[in-house]
């Protein structure tokens, strides 16, 4: 594994490509995808100017970490231990709390035309997590795809959940992403209650506004309705896409745009992929402007005995993988 460096300015955008069409931005300040393009064309939501990203609140294609997604009242158990962690989502530690990951310095390690390598290490008791946390991001470019690689591993028996929050619209004229297909291999979600926790049930969407099993536009299954979709303002939520042992890389989703022709594929080792419509976008963008395709663990896994462990042992290594494609 490489030695930690350093690289040059935070807001300082590095540029990837894979020399066919494929290019991506990318910012040490939160391991931040700041732009995505397929010949051309823009595909992920970003900002005017590197410096707005200091002021985002919407993770704008930030790495999130050390947990994605909620934990219950920012509270659980350890090895037996109470952990008390930032809070920053209603009673909830939402992707790490306050100071997660997506508001770091990550020092560039490696770079080269098609990819780079970043380095972030997080102090013990880092927004209430025990053990400093070393963590490696590689980010490739290849034949139409980004492919991230994280690796991390601890001093101490931690929590972990890494992804990338990349807000994807494959459109070219501006329109909102309801017009997409989108089709995902998922049997079961996860119902939440009315703060966004997961109730710990696993729910099969045959026949609900929930089942993407074929492709389906955003605009159709938010028009079939749900409780479920109504006290989430829209789709935020976690599909199931992979049995145990859940560490095999597979397709998870494909999300299509008619009126460009682009398609986004995404693979990765994890056993869910968040689904968030946008629905709480806001200026200077709209809601369902753009939606994300988060691939993590499942959402306030410490808290939930039948979900996939979201622990580290000291001294293992952490290592999951997500692909986007573009075809």
């Amino acid at each position: 594994m490489t030695a930690p460096g350093q690289h040059g300015n935070s807001l300082s955008p590095l540029h990837l490509s894979d020399g066919n069409g494929l290019e991506l931005d990318l910012l040490p300040f939160g391991a931040t995808i700041s732009a995505i393009r397929v010949d051309g064309h823009q595909v992920t939501l970003g900002y005017a100017a590197p410096e707005l990203f200091l002021h985002d609140s919407f993770y704008l294609g930030a790495s999130i970490g050390r947990f994605a997604n909620r934990i219950a009242n920012g509270r659980c158990r350890l090895n037996g231990q109470p952990l008390t962690l930032n809070v920053n989502n209603a009673s909830h530690c939402l992707h790490g709390g306050s100071a997660g990951f997506n508001r770091a310095v990550w020092q560039v390690l490696q770079l080269a035309k098609n990819s780079a390598e970043l380095y972030y290490c997080a102090a013990d008791g880092e927004q209430g997590f025990p053990g400093r946390l070393e963590v490696w991001q590689h980010i490739s470019l290849h034949a139409g795809a980004v492919s991230m690689q994280f690796r991390a591993r601890a001093d101490k028996d931690t929590l972990i959940n890494l992804t990338n929050h990349c807000y994807f619209n494959l459109n070219t004229d501006g329109s909102s992403i309801e017009n997409h297909q989108l089709q995902l291999n998922a049997g079961h979600y996860l119902p939440t209650d009315s703060s966004s926790i997961p109730t710990g049930q696993l729910q099969a969407v045959t026949g609900s506004a929930f089942d993407f099993l074929s492709p389906r536009t955003i605009a159709d299954a938010l028009a079939q309705g749900d409780t479920q979709l109504q006290q989430a303002s829209g789709f935020d939520h976690c599909f199931v896409t992979a049995a145990q042992p859940y560490n095999a890389l597979h397709q998870q989703a494909q999300l299509h745009s008619g009126q460009s022709g682009l398609t986004l594929t995404v693979h990765s080792t994890q056993p869910g992929i968040q689904l968030y419509s946008g629905n709480f976008l806001a200026a200077p963008f709209t809601p369902r402007q753009g939606l994300c395709l988060e691939a993590q663990n499942w959402p306030d896994a410490p808290n939930q005995p039948g979900f996939p462990s979201a622990v580290l042992a000291q001294g293992d290594w952490y290592v999951q993988e997500i692909i986007y494609s573009f075809q």
